[in-house]
């Protein structure tokens, strides 16, 4: 019985040591919007307008054991703006105007708080692959806009700037190569995906045509690739 005791306490002892792991790390590169938030169509009302921008994530893991671990992050995205050249041109043939001149007000991005299980393998003497699946809250900003008409004395008409939460998800991977016991550098792909309801607002609606959208409920989604930096705290 003792040396069944002291085999389970060396036991219990070393997984607690092994599970002492928690790693930080931070990483950048680009969000790639796609499906109907990266269209950018005057006459497609499911479009989003945003284009490939840049994603900054910081990520807080804690292994359990060797291979399964928690993790937490928070991430932003800064995408582009696309498609202005279209929504002159639509709202100008809808108005019968001569001409409209377009400025964007704002700009489409997004942030997230998401956590979820990791589990990694090695992959080599000094790299390891990580794969995660991540769940949280999510917010989109949708860039405004604001139309100018030739033919109109009081000729501005904006598409005011609208952000809106939701339930978001992410799911990828990722490959360290690790310098020392301490510090590694990383490649990651993540695929993310979010819906929010986002209520959308106008000033000065001056012509009775055109693009006029109440809300913008479509699926927020799209592609991550970033490279980093990681630290193991202990």
């Amino acid at each position: 019985m003792k040396r069944l005791m002291l085999i389970l306490l060396v036991c219990a002892c070393t997984l607690a040591a092994s599970a002492q792991k928690l790693i930080v790390s931070l990483n950048g590169g680009a969000g790639i919007p796609t499906g109907s938030f990266g269209k950018g169509e005057y006459s497609d009302e499911t479009s989003g307008f945003a284009k490939t921008g840049g994603h900054f994530n910081i990520t807080g893991t804690y292994f359990l054991s060797k291979h399964f671990g928690i993790g937490a992050l928070i991430g932003n995205t800064r995408f582009g703006f696309k498609g202005a050249q279209s929504l002159s041109d639509g709202y100008k043939e809808d108005s019968g105007t001569d001409s409209t001149t377009l400025y964007q007000q704002g700009s489409n991005h997004a942030w997230s708080f998401l956590v979820g299980p990791y589990y990694r393998i090695d992959a080599g003497k000094k790299l390891t692959l990580s794969l995660r699946l991540l769940a949280g809250v999510s917010s989109t900003h949708l860039a405004g806009f604001r139309i100018f008409y030739e033919d109109y004395t009081d000729n501005a008409m904006a598409q005011r700037e609208a952000s809106g939460g939701a339930f978001g998800w992410q799911a990828g991977g990722g490959l360290a190569w690790h310098l020392n016991s301490k510090i590694s550098v990383q490649v990651n792909g993540d695929y993310f995906m979010s819906k929010p309801d986002i209520a959308i607002s106008y000033d000065n609606f001056i012509v009775n045509a055109g693009r006029r959208l109440g809300k913008y409920n479509e699926s927020i989604g799209g592609i991550n690739a970033t490279v980093g930096i990681s630290y193991a705290l202990f």
